[in-house]
């Protein structure tokens, strides 16, 4: 009986310290991408998320040079991502960051060589960086049409 109690509150105490995770289930990643040296928005920047050596999330800045991520924790390896940004008449970009916390950064590109130099050539770059488009499907649900008396 005596030795019931401690088990008692080492159970209790592992429940509850189960509960409290701090551990963050993903992270957000917001980029503004713009021009150096004009402040100027680069449009359809091609993004590519990598951490350790696996590309984990793509995507393309709109209209106002924005890009949103949300990366799983999980897939992120030793706390740390790198970007490897193609903006349209833009060198490469390639930053690695530390990734505690959700980054919300600007990115400034530079203009200079590169096989990118229209937005229009978008489709083609994401052939050779093999990145296969993301498909979404919608549904339309009809209203419902509530009768009163």
């Amino acid at each position: 009986m005596k030795h019931l109690i401690y088990i008692i509150i080492i159970l209790f105490s592992i429940q509850t310290n189960g509960q409290n995770s701090t551990e963050k289930k993903q992270f957000r990643i917001d980029l503004l991408t713009v021009e150096k040296t004009t402040n100027d928005t680069i449009i359809s920047s091609i993004i590519e998320i990598y951490s350790g050596e696996k590309r984990i999330e793509t995507s393309t800045s709109d209209f106002d040079g924005i890009s949103i991520f949300f990366i799983k924790s999980k897939d992120v390896i030793d706390d740390k991502i790198r970007l490897k940004i193609y903006g349209p008449k833009c060198s490469i970009f390639e930053k690695e960051y530390i990734l505690t916390d959700d980054l919300n950064t600007k990115i400034n590109l530079e203009y200079g060589e590169t096989e990118y130099t229209h937005h229009n050539q978008t489709m083609e770059m994401y052939e050779k960086l093999n990145i296969k488009l993301k498909m979404f499907e919608c549904e339309v649900v009809e209203p419902k049409i509530i009768y009163k008396n």
